[in-house]
């Protein structure tokens, strides 16, 4: 066998990866079935690029991956032209990329745009912002000096580039148009105003295209995997109406036509809030012929737990309220919350559940906080349940919350405790409420205040317009209870276990639970104790 020389296999190694990478092809990214629009297809049929090309053009597309997905090695500009989606992380780690400029509109971007491109200089978008994502728009993007903005951002997104984002020579953003909506506190942001925008033809115009694209995003006839697109062009759309009615833009009918219609096609469009506003009322007297039951503060199983955990000394010698409040914050103090963890392995009970934290290092989910907490209240004597915290679409969205509720004598009432935020929740007065309060309150927009120093593991604080307003309206359509509330209500146990009991709004349909009531008094009863 005969070797041949180095010098020749290594140009024969050339010439073929050469032949192999003349040209890159880039491929749908598959994020979408159907279109965002119906004017613009979701991908090319073929965007071919040279390996060794410097700069790139990307014409009008529905929706773009990851370029850093392909291997550009001198790649150092690339450009674009109308697009509706980009998606985060669209460039990282491209070696020779040194510029990034966007000609026409973009739809929507996500958060993440450009990190570990150490030659990268500026990212300019000519055309005007439907919304941003959230975080980031770079990181380590160490000589990174500009982001130019030439037109108009309607939803934006944008924190202040600081220290931890590794862009040392960044000299912050430049805004030669104006954003619409920024998000709150970024003052460094210019929120525009009727005056800024009537008084430029271009950014007149550029709003005008953004209408045009929100009436075609919102009126689309494809829904698959796109629902949440049409939701951001319909806050964008509710954001420039006034400046569309103060121009006497002829958009301004057809772009409040295709919010109507996209308002009414389903849930899409709607925020959490707007879908439990919308939700039917209850109705008294359809109930199922059950009650519920609290076990006896003398079971064997609650003073276990009431006994080992010192208890009585938790809770203290102060009036109810502080008496709950006092076991709240110690379930909080001594069970970390972690919802990837599921339960703790074993029985569900307080011990097993405070043992298991510690053994494994590790926090568990929002149930298994709430049947601990449930049970040592259950063990001072206290009425409680766990309340599992649905949303109307509950088939196919798994995030519930779980919550407890603890019987306040002093009140006459059940009043809201949730372990995993340390929360409870008040009306303008102070009065402490229960969940189906909560609910009434946030379709009636009443006011609710949630205490200050509600937060996730001591770590972040939690803020009344995510928690109540967001996730909680998302989460509240539905409320199930355990028909006997005791130490183990559920999974592998040696006693009877009660029955799921779910308050449902009247007429809707849900048969994931033994029992389901449309009557919120029943639900709500006072409790009856042995």
């Amino acid at each position: 066998m005969h070797k041949l020389p180095l010098i020749l296999l290594t140009a024969l190694s050339l010439s073929l990866f050469t032949a192999t990478a003349e040209n890159i092809v880039i491929k749908d990214p598959g994020y979408f079935t159907d279109p965002i629009r119906d004017s613009q297809p979701l991908f090319p049929d073929s965007l071919v690029f040279p390996y060794d090309a410097e700069e790139i053009h990307i014409p009008d597309v529905g929706n773009i991956g990851q370029l850093s997905g392909y291997v550009f090695p001198r790649l150092k500009k690339v450009t674009f032209g109308n697009i509706d989606y980009l998606p985060g992380g669209a460039f990282d780690r491209m070696p020779a990329l040194e510029e990034v400029v966007f000609e026409g509109l973009i739809g929507h971007f996500d958060c993440s745009m450009a990190s570990h491109c150490p030659r990268l200089k500026k990212i300019t978008f000519r055309g005007p912002v439907g919304s941003t994502g959230g975080g980031g728009l770079i990181y380590n993007t160490p000589n990174i000096e500009k982001i130019i903005f030439e037109s108009i951002v309607i939803n934006a997104d944008l924190p202040e580039v600081t220290e931890e984002y590794k862009c040392p020579a960044f000299k912050g953003y430049v805004f030669d148009g104006t954003v619409i909506n920024p998000e709150p506190m970024q003052t460094h942001v210019p929120k525009a105003t009727f005056e800024k925008i009537a008084g430029d033809e271009r950014l007149r115009s550029d709003l005008e295209k953004l209408a045009q694209w929100q009436i075609e995003a919102l009126t689309a006839s494809g829904r698959s995997g796109r629902q949440w697109m049409r939701a951001m062009a319909y806050q964008d759309a509710k954001a420039i109406i006034p400046f569309l009615k103060n121009m006497d833009s002829p958009k301004l009918p057809a772009l409040e036509s295709a919010m109507e219609y996209a308002w009414n096609i389903g849930d899409d469009v709607k925020t959490k809030l707007d879908i439990l506003k919308e939700s039917p009322e209850y109705t008294v007297g359809n109930h199922p012929d059950i009650s519920f039951s609290y076990a006896d503060p003398a079971d064997s199983l609650l003073t276990l737990s009431r006994v080992r955990f010192n208890l009585d000394s938790v809770a203290g010698n102060g009036t109810d309220i502080d008496r709950i409040k006092n076991v709240l914050y110690w379930v909080h103090d001594n069970i970390p919350h972690s919802g990837s963890n599921g339960l703790a392995p074993g029985a569900r009970n307080l011990r097993n559940t405070y043992d298991s934290a510690r053994h494994d290092s590790c926090g568990y989910n929002c149930r298994a906080l709430a049947i601990s907490l449930t049970e040592a209240l259950l063990s001072l004597g206290i009425p409680s349940r766990y309340i599992t915290c649905m949303s109307k679409d509950w088939k196919n969205d798994n995030d519930c919350h779980v919550i407890s509720v603890a019987w306040s004598e002093s009140l006459g009432k059940w009043i809201w405790v949730d372990p995993t935020f340390a929360a409870f929740v008040t009306d303008e007065n102070g009065l402490l409420l229960h969940p189906g309060e909560v609910r009434y309150r946030l379709q009636h927009d009443m006011p609710l205040m949630l205490n200050e120093d509600a937060n996730w593991n001591h770590r972040y604080t939690e803020e009344k317009e995510y928690y109540l307003d967001e996730y909680m309206a998302k989460n509240l359509y539905l409320m199930e209870a355990n028909s006997f509330n005791q130490a183990e209500p559920e999974g592998k146990t040696d006693h009877p276990t009660g029955h799921a009991v779910t308050l449902v709004p009247s007429g809707f349909e849900y048969d994931n639970s033994r029992y389901t009531t449309s009557d919120d008094q029943w639900f709500w009863q006072p409790p009856v104790v042995p």
